[in-house]
């Protein structure tokens, strides 16, 4: 009988790994071709991250890119065939390709958060969402935001002003996700969290980067790509119960507003005059969400949920990072941060005037510095598209065949020495109009590119610029770390393994011109 079971499980694996074999056949002409990492059957490559804890994992992905620079590789994630793209060219091709739009079969593992929002949807969904929202956020209705921003700027200047002249460090992120996560959340819902004042919501911003570490987590881990598995392993560790924290707070928000939506519509279709002047757009996107929903246009309940909590995350833990490392490279290099301050002040001098999006527009170095933050530390350093139809990319002369990962690099291409000089020292410069002359416009793609690129890239860096901006108004801000010393962790967004710690000082408010002149004798 053992002899007997012992040969049906011989069996059992022979024809499944000629099943694998055959099924792969195409990958493996093009693996035999392409440079690449070894693997096992079944599970890749992904034997190179057991045990390995996020920093380590981060550590050796740059490690790869590194030795590979430009050019395109190969790997196994599990039964996945990936190629990583890391060269401006070949990103390119892939990222503005209708044979490319199918975001990764991995991307799977984000709907247990995001559903099937804008980030994570089939080509088709995406495409009919898309349209829908996209006129949401044209400039003419960001304009509309600005109120948000300066109001929730004030409450964190407010709550950061209690940290003054202390010579203990504090972590910026702290007080930057509630700031972020209560301006998104007013801006798209019309709901006013007010975490920046009350602690009461705050689960949900700690589930919401649980979550994302968690999955992100996954996708290293082959062993963990079932749902049955994963779950159990949830379990285990005791931490379903953040994925419930996530789906229950969007639910009961979109519950509320969408009773005050019908309330309204019914006012109106009784003729009442419901006119409310103080109404922003931040309720409008939600409006729209439940007029698309009321009309028919095949956008459900669930839809609006998917798109909310997109939203949610896409539009504070993505501000949030960014701004956390932008404050903290400026404490690192006092010279850069006086740059900035002077071109500050050269806009409002000492006066207390309150920003507006015309003074935005003549932030230009302030931009560079946020774009220079954003190369060193892009939030999403990897993304994933599927192949649906073989692809050539032109700088190889490969060919791509159907159902190809790719790995789209942003981390690596940003920290390519051929397209950046001393592409690891945070220079500014780097994005002067003359240099950017000189690059690829795909060496830098902190937002993605192509179709699918991110719609709240304009909102992001216009949110970035009030926040430092007003931040740098206030304190000076100084840090004892070097940026050699920061550590980066990969969950679906890349963070700070040791948080972003600062001090901050008064703010001197003449300039560094002025700061400097010799007292007349």
């Amino acid at each position: 009988m053992i002899e007997i079971i012992v040969y049906i499980i011989v069996v059992i694996f022979v024809v499944m790994w000629c099943y694998f074999k055959w099924r792969n056949r195409h990958f493996e002409k093009l693996e035999a071709r392409m440079p690449g990492l070894p693997a096992y059957p079944f599970i890749g490559t992904a034997y190179q991250f057991i045990g390995l804890t996020p920093e380590r994992i981060m550590s050796r992905i740059l490690d790869y890119e590194k030795d590979y620079n430009l050019e395109p590789f190969r790997a196994w994630l599990g039964p996945y065939f990936v190629v990583i793209i890391i060269k401006p060219e070949d990103l390119q091709i892939v990222l503005n390709s209708s044979k490319a739009l199918q975001k990764g079969c991995l991307y799977k593992f984000f709907q247990s958060i995001l559903g099937e929002g804008l980030f994570t949807a089939p080509v088709d969904k995406w495409r009919k969402h898309r349209r829908m929202i996209t006129p949401l956020f044209n400039g003419k209705l960001l304009e509309q935001f600005f109120p948000v921003f300066i109001e929730k700027n004030q409450i964190l200047i407010r709550n950061v002003a209690k940290q003054l002249n202390e010579t203990q460090a504090f972590d910026l992120w702290d007080y930057i996700a509630p700031f972020a996560l209560d301006t998104i959340c007013q801006n798209t819902l019309g709901y006013n969290l007010d975490t920046q004042t009350s602690k009461n919501e705050c689960e949900f911003a700690e589930a919401i980067v649980t979550t994302t570490e968690l999955e992100g987590m996954r996708i290293y881990k082959p062993w963990l790509y079932p749902e049955i598995v994963f779950s159990m392993y949830l379990k285990l560790t005791g931490q379903q119960r953040v994925f419930e924290t996530v789906r229950k707070f969007p639910l009961q928000v979109i519950k509320e507003k969408k009773a005050e939506f019908d309330q309204r519509k019914k006012s109106i279709e009784a003729k009442i005059d419901v006119t409310n002047n103080n109404e922003n757009q931040s309720k409008l996107f939600l409006d729209t969400l439940f007029e698309l929903n009321n009309d028919g246009g095949n956008f459900s309940d669930s839809d609006i949920r998917d798109e909310v909590v997109t939203m949610l995350t896409g539009g504070s833990e993505t501000s949030a990072i960014t701004v956390c490392f932008c404050l903290l490279m400026l404490a690192i290099d006092q010279d850069i941060q006086d740059k900035v301050y002077d071109e500050i002040y050269d806009i409002f001098d000492e006066s207390h005037h309150v920003i507006s999006i015309k003074d935005t527009t003549r932030l230009v170095y302030l931009e560079q510095v946020l774009k220079e933050t954003l190369r060193l530390f892009p939030v999403g350093p990897l993304l994933l598209r599927e192949i649906q139809e073989d692809l050539k990319i032109f700088s190889c002369d490969y060919v791509l065949p159907k159902g190809t990962t790719c790995v789209l690099a942003p981390l690596g291409t940003h920290l390519s020495p051929d397209l950046y000089s001393n592409p690891r020292d945070f220079n500014p410069e780097n994005f002067s109009p003359e240099n950017i002359a000189k690059r690829h416009r795909y060496s830098f793609i902190p937002f993605s590119g192509g179709p699918r690129g991110c719609i709240g890239s304009k909102y992001a860096i216009l949110s970035m610029k009030v926040t430092v901006s007003t931040f740098l108004r206030h304190f000076s801000i100084h840090t004892d770390i070097k940026l050699t010393d920061i550590k980066l962790k990969l969950g679906l967004l890349m963070r700070s393994v040791d948080g972003y710690p600062v001090t901050i000082r008064p703010r001197d408010k003449r300039p560094t011109y002025k700061r400097n002149q010799k007292p007349i004798q």
